[in-house]
């Protein structure tokens, strides 16, 4: 958990430097997630996740997390991704919302 932890903070580090005071629901969320298939416990899953102001921004800062702190840039393009953005009203896919909504707003600084 920890672990987790470490790799989401890093992740959304990036994102803080993009801007203060923009309203959360500007903010895009990416998150990467990936099996490793040399670990032998099952079930063992690494997230990673970038928030930025444009799906691009997001999915790059998710990206570098990914490939700077363990994997390989292939295997990160090639794990399960998800983008979507931080709002209620967000047809696609509201599950990243409603994840991540108070770490876009703790990291950002979004109103």
């Amino acid at each position: 958990m920890k672990r987790a932890l470490l790799i989401l903070m890093f992740g959304m580090l990036m994102a803080r430097a993009e801007g203060a005071a923009a309203p959360c629901s500007s903010y895009y969320i990416s998150e990467i997630n990936i099996v490793s298939v040399a670990d032998t416990d099952a079930g063992n899953v690494q997230t990673y996740v970038g928030f930025g102001q444009s799906s691009e921004d997001s999915e790059k800062n998710a990206m570098g997390a990914c490939s700077h702190l363990r994997f390989d840039l292939e295997t990160c393009l090639e794990s399960d991704r998800r983008s979507g953005r931080n709002a209620h009203s967000d047809p696609a896919d509201n599950s990243l919302h409603l994840k991540y909504a108070k770490a876009v707003k703790r990291i950002t600084g979004c109103e």
